[in-house]
């Protein structure tokens, strides 16, 4: 009776450090990380820029594995920059991202699978000018290491597609391409 109880004691302290190691929390690190994007302008070159105020976390995941993880982050549209301040003022107004209304977009994933190798598919919610879609990424597991102070580091690059325009970021429809590609270079590291 005393060795059953003592193994049920035993997978219940497993279990419990399993889930906790589960739930880390590891937050994106923006002085070595970046948001940015790529649209393509008359048809024949591409301007890129990108948003220099950004934070994310992700819940869950392992160094070695982010299967089922939820990833959560924001970036403020005013901090846009495609180092041209009249192209740049233009993206803040009403034409784009009206940032006085909309202040933020947002991702929050719904889900994110491994999909071959260090390769996963992240699905969520983009919101955009108040306008929320669903949108699929592919994010490439670079590679982990520890800081200094012996702290898991993690890092990430997602690439993907999004039509602008169901987010209702229609400005310069003329000039400017529909279709906008996202790259994100992220790290983190468990808080």
């Amino acid at each position: 009776m005393m060795k059953k109880i003592l193994f049920t004691l035993l997978a219940v302290v497993v279990a419990t450090a399993f889930n906790t190691a589960q739930a880390q929390t590891w937050k994106v690190d923006p002085a070595h990380s970046s948001i940015l994007f790529n649209a393509k302008h008359s048809g024949i070159s591409f301007v890129n820029g990108r948003f220099d105020q950004f934070e994310g976390t992700v819940e869950g995941g392992k160094v070695d594995d982010f299967s089922g993880a939820k990833v959560a982050f924001t970036a403020q549209t005013a901090s846009i920059n495609t180092n041209v301040e009249p192209r740049d003022n233009h993206l803040r107004s009403a034409d784009f991202f009206d940032v006085e209304n909309h202040p933020t977009l947002t991702f929050e994933s719904t889900s994110f699978k491994k999909k071959k190798g260090s390769t996963y598919e992240v699905v969520g919610n983009l919101t955009m000018r108040g306008n929320t879609k669903q949108v699929t990424l592919t994010a490439e597991h670079i590679g982990s290491t520890k800081n200094r102070s012996g702290k898991d580091l993690v890092g990430f690059r997602l690439h993907g597609e999004v039509d602008r325009t169901e987010f209702g970021v229609n400005g310069a429809s003329g000039s400017v391409a529909p279709i906008i590609e996202i790259i994100c270079n992220i790290e983190m590291s468990v808080q």
